[in-house]
């Protein structure tokens, strides 16, 4: 049975971590390109993207109550009640998208000054964040319905649609940035339009695929208008926890970030840098979580807990071995990830400090995302909420303001407080796990 879950885990998770290198690597262009326009830029987009992860934390704790949901009824095989979750889904997240949307356009002045946006990074992180809300608004939608999705082991469909919207994003900077082929040159305000463009491009694709595919999880005309108040309920007394856990470790991260932009435009620059590498562990490993939460979601239907189990531990080993062979490649050559992005002397050598630390911080964190994961796909979502808020309010937040404010460590100090949070997580979380009631959650 080991190697038939370890088979469906990688059936499952290579198109979904592949989606996400795939941002990842648009990510990467975007802040090279972005990098040539200067340090403020990079600054810019750093203070304008840290309260967007508060939004995806919220879209993404809906879409751990939806695949909680769907994988249960799939594994049941009840495909009438997949396909009533999936036209419910689509409401919920069409509804939490405009919420979230509205809130960021007209919230935008507001919240790049509370992030401590110095004076000559304060206007563009706002325009930067306006430009980007309409594309967000898709993106929420779209990320509810590739929960829906990936809850079937669907995942081959959000891939594709997000390679073709990120080879669209790469297109538009080129044009947008610098002005090639006659195209106006808006700077920073370029690489905003072609994230949004992208991104509704993105959602537009997915709801023709979703209106014209066969399959429960899918969005026909005489189904479009449903909604299930009771599936609803459901999806919703899952994703309230996660969205605590997530909401209380995002803000953790956007009052880390404070701490950091008081250290002045390099170290804002450097942070925001050395996030983008870091994704290259954060994505896999949410890849391979969500692909764990979708294959326990779908055996503790069919109630085979004992395969459950099996699909925690595979993803774990998976992870483990990716993870070390990254942090490895962050301790050995730190500049070279560097200067990938910036020419800056300073950020370079900053960022070069922060990769070392963060070799020792992502390995936890890699393993944390994939327990995570898979216990919220169990519907185990308050513990997880518990664990995080320890973790990242109750030692994150007090070792980073006793290093950085008390003793003057600066971004070292910072990354040491991630890395000692991320360790108590995975202890927490493996506790959890290996205790076993996360078997009997009722979803």
């Amino acid at each position: 049975m080991r190697q038939q879950v370890r088979r469906d885990l990688i059936h499952l998770a290579w198109p979904t971590a592949l989606e996400q290198l795939l941002g990842l690597a648009t990510q990467m262009v975007d802040m090279a390109f972005v990098g040539r326009v200067g340090a403020y830029a990079v600054a810019a987009v750093g203070v304008a993207t840290q309260p967007l992860w508060l939004t995806f934390g919220l879209a993404g704790a809906l879409g751990v109550g939806i695949i909680a949901v769907v994988s249960r009824l799939a594994g049941a095989r009840d495909d009438e009640g997949v396909e009533r979750a999936a036209s419910t889904a689509s409401w919920l997240g069409l509804g939490l998208a405009l919420l979230l949307g509205a809130g960021l356009y007209f919230g935008a002045p507001w919240i790049v000054k509370v992030m401590g946006a110095p004076p000559d990074v304060y206007p563009h992180g706002v325009i930067y964040l306006q430009v980007l809300v309409p594309g967000l608004i898709g993106h929420y939608w779209f990320s509810a319905m590739s929960a829906a999705l990936r809850a079937v082991g669907e995942t081959r469909i959000p891939m594709l649609l997000a390679l073709v919207a990120n080879a669209v994003n790469v297109v538009l900077d080129w044009l947008l940035i610098f002005g090639n082929l006659g195209f106006p040159a808006l700077g920073l305000a370029g690489a905003a339009l072609a994230s949004s463009v992208a991104r509704f491009i993105e959602a537009a694709g997915l709801l023709l695929v979703l209106l014209v595919r066969s399959g429960p999880v899918a969005l026909r005309w005489r189904t479009l208008w449903r909604f299930s108040p009771d599936l609803s309920a459901r999806i919703v007394r899952v994703a309230v926890p996660s969205a605590v856990e997530r909401s209380a470790s995002t803000l953790s991260l956007v009052v880390f970030a404070i701490l950091i932009n008081r250290l002045g435009t390099v170290a804002i620059a450097t942070q925001q840098i050395a996030y983008v590498v870091e994704d290259l562990i954060w994505l896999v490993a949410f890849g391979l979580g969500t692909s764990c939460a979708t294959l326990i979601g779908q055996s503790l239907g069919a109630q085979d807990p004992e395969r459950a189990r099996l699909a925690m531990l595979e993803g774990l080993r998976v992870g483990a071995a990716f993870t070390l062979t990254v942090a490895a490649s962050f301790l050995l050559m730190p500049g070279v990830y560097m200067r990938i992005f910036t020419t800056d002397a300073q950020v370079i050598a900053l960022g070069t400090m922060a990769l070392r630390v963060a070799a020792a911080a992502d390995i936890p964190m890699g393993l944390v995302l994939i327990l995570s994961g898979g216990l919220q796909g169990a519907g185990d979502t308050r513990a997880a909420a518990v664990i995080t808020l320890v973790g990242s309010w109750g030692v994150r937040l007090t070792l980073a303001y006793l290093l950085i404010d008390v003793l003057g460590w600066g971004l070292y100090g910072a990354w040491t407080a991630a890395a000692c949070d991320w360790a108590l997580r995975l202890a927490l979380f493996w506790n959890r796990f290996a205790r076993g009631r996360w078997k009997e959650m009722a979803v």
